[in-house]
């Protein structure tokens, strides 16, 4: 009876050390990654973690640092730790700097952008007798001082104050009672997101205008401009529509139909520019035709041609925080003043 216990044991020691050896076998292996019996192998996920060195901030993935190829999120979190960065977010492009402030006594370009500001103080003056009127004392005085607001991508504000004197027959100055004398807003739309998207840049300009003595007057712009064949050479047109809104017996409706336009040249980079301005198309002049249906009365309107041009300048110091434009137009046809400049001090901000 030992003996056959003592068989009985060792086979059960035998088939137990079996099993034991069998359990612990090395599992099935699969692409170098555990899996086990009969399961598909794991996927593999790379995490790739990059240790800055001593005192040096980790990238982060906001700053503008693209995170390396397959990082999970989870260890881009991580590598964020400990890092403090300032995001600046502009949702325009910047346009030119040639465009933030006025190049053009006679034209338009543009609009400045958000949350920029530029003001300007105007004179511009009238001397001589047109052809077609000849005499003494009919020289003139324009005043205005203006605001110009980048108030968000694609508008710009303007608002001024005009002020406009005619010279009596004795020589002394007085508010002209035909003049544009008064208050006046402006709103500009530039049709493009960003400068240089379309053609020529087109900007739509609209300008309502109070008159001291006379119907609130309206104006519609179309815009254009752009560098030409360099970007050292500026180029800006001015498609023009003006009236009074209402008829009045001083001046009419006083049309005013012109092209507007400007070139300029760098000649020192960022502070010196010269260049031709003009003005062509057809201007009433405030002057009735007292032999029209109804006269004077009913405001018979006349209409002449305009044609002016003449040398302009621009001088800035380098940030261009303060900029001067002086031009001198030379009137040729029959109605048009012989002499007319213009001096324009602005300052952006």
């Amino acid at each position: 009876m030992g003996a056959l216990v003592s068989r009985s044991s060792l086979s059960f020691l035998a088939l137990a050390l079996g099993m034991l050896v069998c359990g612990a076998a090395p599992a099935q292996s699969a692409g170098g990654f555990s899996a086990g019996p009969g399961l598909e192998a794991a996927q593999q996920h790379e995490t790739l973690v990059t240790q800055p060195a001593s005192g040096e901030a980790t990238p982060s993935v906001d700053a503008g640092v693209p995170a390396a190829e397959g990082k999970t999120e989870a260890a881009a979190s991580e590598s964020d730790k400990g890092s403090d960065y300032e995001t600046n977010v502009t949702t325009f492009k910047p346009s030119p700097k040639y465009t933030q402030v006025r190049e053009f006594t006679t034209t338009r370009l543009w609009v400045i952008d958000p949350g920029q500001v530029t003001v300007e103080q105007w004179w511009n003056g009238g001397f001589g007798a047109p052809r077609a009127q000849p005499g003494p004392n009919q020289g003139s005085q324009f005043f205005q001082s203006e605001i110009e607001l980048g108030i968000y991508k694609h508008l710009q504000l303007d608002l001024y104050a005009n002020y406009q004197f005619g010279q009596m027959s004795d020589g002394t100055y007085h508010i002209a009672p035909g003049g544009h004398t008064g208050i006046a807003a402006e709103l500009r739309i530039a049709l493009g997101s960003y400068w240089g998207q379309y053609w020529g840049n087109p900007t739509l300009y609209f300008e309502l205008t109070s008159q001291y003595y006379n119907s609130p007057r309206a104006e519609v712009r179309l815009l254009l401009g752009g560098t030409v064949f360099t970007s050292k050479l500026l180029a800006a047109l001015n498609l023009c529509f003006e009236r009074n809104i209402f008829r009045d017996s001083s001046s009419g409706i006083d049309y005013e139909i012109k092209a507007a336009y400007g070139l300029n040249y760098e000649i020192v980079p960022d502070i010196f520019r010269i260049g031709v301005e003009g003005v062509i198309g057809f201007d009433s002049h405030g002057i009735l035709d007292p032999n029209a249906p109804g006269g004077v009365a009913l405001g018979g309107q006349e209409i002449f041609p305009v044609a002016e041009i003449g040398p302009s300048i621009v001088l800035m110091e380098p940030h261009r925080r303060i900029k001067v434009l002086a031009a001198m137009l030379f009137g040729l046809a029959q109605y048009d003043q012989p002499w007319q400049p213009t001096v324009i001090v602005s300052s952006a901000f």
